[in-house]
């Protein structure tokens, strides 16, 4: 099972902070890991440090350091003896800032609290959490905001549909269930895994215009069907595999192949069965800044309401670059 070694936490000054950093702690503490842990501050404003002059803003600067430093000092002063902490206190874009740390300190897990990005629109996850999701070279688990401390039910999202590289797409799937059980185990939690398949064309197929051609798509309908039901049960060979019938018996595991678009069904198969944390994979290709975040993929989480841990292939490059040039993609 997947095992962590390089925990980062980042933690802003927030009502949700001891959540996150007690579910990083008992995931240190079950790892053996390193945790470190951060803030990010934003830069002065520009128009107060031409007013105010450059000296002035060093100086609040360091003040503003100094006083978060301090906070989170306390915040962690229980916990050293349990696992090994660090703590620091950055300035910049929070984003670029947390994913330099992560290339630098060569972290294998982000954990954060979600911001809300609209209170209105129930879109859980702001600007900056989105960024994290789509330019971190690691996973990234986001935190909902007032979430239980114990998982009941995980769901773990995978695409079995043919690719143009199954190997990669295969590899990833494996990555999103092995990191799903290995959460549910330490969680006690239920497992659900979903897959969402249709068959290409079926809704135009059938309706009136390719009346004449009837004989046809009944045929193409039936090739891609069998299609389905035998990837279906190749992923299901591999799941057993993967997970012996004890595990799957003790993680009480279901699965779900669900006919439709994968960004309707999955939201809903989640407030369904009442998700807390929705495992998935969030990038469409590799290797090439700006196409790192598919839409199904960004769809599925401008729908969720609930904790995602978000999972790339390996081989991904963040676009974001260790010096501080920018992103290639801000």
């Amino acid at each position: 099972m997947q095992r962590f070694k390089n925990l980062l936490l980042v933690l802003e000054d927030s009502a949700d902070q001891e959540v996150a950093l007690q579910r990083a702690i008992d995931l240190a503490t079950i790892n053996q890991a390193r945790l470190t842990i951060i803030d990010v501050l934003k830069d002065v404003p520009h128009d107060m440090s031409r007013l105010m002059g450059q000296s002035w803003s060093r100086e609040l600067h360091q003040i503003m350091v100094k006083e978060r430093r301090s906070g989170l000092e306390e915040l962690i002063e229980g916990i050293r003896t349990e696992v090994p902490v660090t703590i620091d206190v950055l300035q910049g874009t929070p984003f670029l800032e947390i994913i330099r740390k992560v290339l630098q300190g060569g972290h294998d897990l982000v954990l954060k609290s979600a911001r809300q990005k609209n209170v209105m629109q129930r879109m859980l996850f702001g600007s900056s959490d989105m960024h994290l999701l789509r330019k971190c070279p690691c996973p990234v688990w986001l935190l909902k905001p007032g979430e239980q401390e114990k998982y009941q039910c995980i769901l773990a999202a995978v695409d079995i549909e043919p690719s143009v590289d199954d190997q990669k797409t295969d590899a990833l799937n494996r990555q999103i269930l092995e990191m799903a059980a290995s959460v549910a185990f330490g969680q006690f939690s239920e497992l659900h895994i979903v897959h969402a398949w249709h068959v290409v064309g079926k809704s135009m197929l059938t309706s009136h215009r390719f009346k004449s051609q009837k004989e046809e798509v009944k045929r193409w309908i039936e090739i891609q069907g069998q299609d389905i039901k035998n990837r279906h049960r190749a992923f299901e060979n591999q799941l057993q595999t993967l997970l012996g019938d004890k595990e799957q018996d003790y993680l009480h595991l279901k699965v779900h192949m669900l006919e439709g678009q994968a960004e309707q069904v999955i939201p809903q198969l989640a407030e369904e069965i009442k998700a807390d944390l929705v495992v998935m994979g969030t990038v469409a290709r590799t290797g090439l800044p700006g196409f790192i975040m598919g839409n199904t993929a960004e769809g599925i989480l401008n729908q969720l309401n609930c904790s995602v841990l978000a999972i790339k292939p390996q081989g991904f490059v963040s676009p974001v670059r260790l010096d501080h040039g920018g992103s290639l993609d801000r």
